[in-house]
């Protein structure tokens, strides 16, 4: 998304950042042990480190994109969901019966919609309400079962807000005057409402996955940070059990 210019800036970059943990990890043992010998073991754990960093340093920057991609992912769901007649025709059954429980409209007419009726009767605005919601509710799950990952970082609510509805079904009847609401009107409510919530959450995107890159760096970085200061400890160890070794060796010598 960057381009190529700026991905060649951005590697540069995550390059620096590789050859500073490389420096780093070369000098930080000496903070308790100068006199340990650098060995190949040494830098390939510092080779570790480095590699982990370039790799993190660029996927760290790469997050800044990860907005965009999910505006763009959640307006193609928008679009995808406004086609998807298998979901209306699933949230249209689920509707039908809610009413029909409800006992509030007058069923008696209207066929089931596994005989092949497509109506359902909205005289009453409580049952408009109870119809749309149930719409939106669907749109949400199916938003959560195509993108589980990104539904991980965003949400929205499981239906429409009241006053929403009711300003739309009275702007539908004013310049409608005597139809029925249709049902689709209300599903594409309900996914606009929930495209509006999404899209102001994008860019908590950025924030989380740049929060949980960073805490992975620090832990997947104690790997070979952790070996290269057991290994300077190892060696103080070592040095010290050496000189304990000789001084109770001469000790012996003397008093003989």
């Amino acid at each position: 998304m960057d381009g190529a210019a700026l991905l060649f800036l951005w590697i540069i970059i995550a390059a620096a950042f590789s050859a500073l943990c490389w420096w780093i990890c070369t000098h930080y043992t000496r903070l308790w042990n100068k006199k340990y010998e650098v060995t190949t073991g040494f830098h390939v754990l510092c080779a570790i480190a480095a590699v982990v960093t370039f790799c993190a340093s660029l996927c760290f920057i790469g997050q800044k994109n990860t907005r965009p991609v999910a505006q763009e992912m959640v307006d193609e769901w928008t679009e995808d969901a406004g086609d998807d007649y298998e979901l209306q025709n699933a949230s249209f059954v689920k509707a039908f019966y809610a009413v029909r429980d409800a006992g509030k409209e007058d069923m008696r007419g209207y066929r089931t919609p596994e005989k092949g009726g497509d109506i359902i009767p909205m005289s009453y605005k409580e049952t408009r309400i109870l119809v749309s919601n149930i719409y939106a509710s669907d749109a949400c799950r199916d938003f959560y079962s195509d993108y589980p990952f990104l539904g991980w970082f965003l949400k929205a609510d499981e239906g429409v807000p009241t006053e929403l509805i009711a300003a739309d079904q009275n702007r539908f009847f004013r310049s409608h005057p005597g139809q029925m609401y249709p049902l689709e009107r209300g599903f594409q409510l309900g996914i606009e409402q929930i495209n509006t919530q999404l899209q102001e959450q994008t860019g908590r995107i950025v924030r989380v996955t740049r929060l949980w890159l960073v805490l992975l760096f620090l832990l997947v970085q104690l790997i070979p940070f952790g070996a290269i200061g057991y290994m300077a400890y190892k060696d103080i160890f070592n040095r010290h059990t050496e000189r304990t070794e000789k001084s109770c060796s001469d000790d012996f010598d003397l008093n003989l």
